[in-house]
């Protein structure tokens, strides 16, 4: 089997889509969260695209071309190993040729990673304490009110979920504190809740490590199971600092795009979870992530619910290991019915595949089909999403 081609999808949407073709009509897909007209021009432009360097290539060998991208095309021009949006297109690209590996052996990914050890694995809702309108351009962020989080809180529990995350940014003040007993409140004693700092809140002036200390005590009070992101994100002594004078625990990952930017995290005991993003390093690094975190007694719950593809690859991976409580996903009932988040976010989650995941009671089933086990991209799919750009 050698790969005949590769190309990126979508060019004027949010995420860059990849094809794999083989000359035995096996087509690999894979994605990242990174803008398409940059991925496409890494992939397919010219004699030194990753495309030439792969064409003709035997694509059921991931750890190899994973090698060849990541050590011999940077080595080309002399940058791209360090991570960023030259990793993302590579791991888009790994992400698909593990989904060639598995349809060409007729297996899922998780088989080909040595087997599964968990058949199900909780599925946490991942949701956002602004309203829908803030993600759309020119518009202003706007926090929902307590009385809102809470109705969103308890659509989600009806739902079956058990866990909870917000997207929360920098609101920890009083009015803030009543937030979290709203929602507290709306999900029960039992219902994990976890909150996300993330960016671009980390990048305030005045938001220094004391700031993260005093919002993550807020936090304990209201019995929360991570605190996401709180500071910038290549902060390693920070983040260690931090993890040692919390009680809560500490997530942090997504951000970060080689295993080696993880490497001194693990190694320094610098967080508490794990959290490394196959839409940023594809499955091959995520593995070794993951595995390099269970060696630790490290959690790894990985970053991204933003499409059906990542969340597949995240749930091979960690199905293969006992270092995992939970796996994210898109809590769509808290984006505004009709809004263009919301929209996007289905079609992203349950239609650019042949066949989407499979969530029961809160928890995500094994896909059944070979490879991711979503199928292959559909192509009317990419026609809405170009219509909602």
């Amino acid at each position: 089997m050698r790969i005949t081609d590769i190309r990126v999808l979508g060019h004027t949407l949010s995420s860059a889509a990849i094809e794999v073709e083989t000359d035995e009509a096996i087509t690999g897909i894979g994605i990242t969260q990174a803008p398409p007209h940059i991925i496409a021009a890494l992939v397919e432009e010219g004699a030194g695209s990753l495309r030439a360097m792969l064409i003709g290539e035997d694509p059921r060998e991931t750890g190899r071309l994973w090698q060849k991208m990541f050590h011999a095309w940077p080595a080309q021009r002399g940058r791209g190993a360090e991570g960023g949006l030259c990793v993302n297109a590579m791991g888009a690209i790994d992400m698909a040729l593990w989904d060639i590996a598995g349809k060409a052996a007729g297996r899922p990914i998780y088989q080909l990673l040595g087997g599964a050890v968990q058949t199900q694995l909780m599925a946490y809702a991942s949701a956002s304490a602004f309203k829908a309108s803030s993600y759309e351009k020119g518009t202003v962020w706007v926090h929902k009110s307590a009385a809102e989080l809470a109705a969103d809180c308890r659509a989600l529990v009806r739902q079956g979920f058990r866990a909870v995350k917000f997207g929360w940014g920098n609101h920890f003040g009083p009015e803030d504190e009543e937030k979290l007993a709203a929602i507290r409140e709306a999900i029960g004693p039992a219902t994990r809740l976890m909150v996300d700092f993330g960016c671009p809140a980390y990048w305030e002036p005045a938001w220094d490590l004391k700031g993260a200390i005093r919002a993550g005590r807020i936090l304990e009070r209201y019995g929360a199971y991570f605190f996401e992101e709180p500071l910038q994100p290549r902060d390693v002594a920070g983040f260690a600092a931090l993890t040692q004078a919390l009680d809560v625990r500490v997530a942090t990952g997504e951000s970060l795009s080689t295993v080696y930017e993880f490497q001194p995290f693990i190694e320094g005991r610098a967080l508490d979870i794990v959290q490394p993003d196959a839409a940023q390093m594809g499955i091959t690094q995520t593995w070794q992530v993951a595995r390099m975190a269970e060696a630790a007694g490290l959690l790894c719950i990985p970053h991204s619910p933003w499409s059906a593809l990542v969340i597949a690859a995240h749930l091979h991976v960690l199905v293969t290991l006992r270092n995992t409580t939970m796996i994210e996903y898109p809590a769509l009932a808290t984006f505004e019915e009709g809004s263009h988040t919301r929209k996007t976010v289905a079609i992203y989650l349950d239609e650019i595949v042949e066949h989407p995941l499979t969530l029961r009671d809160g928890y995500l089933q094994l896909p059944a089909g070979a490879g991711l086990g979503l199928g292959d991209f559909v192509p009317a799919a990419f026609a809405r999403l170009e219509a909602l750009a």
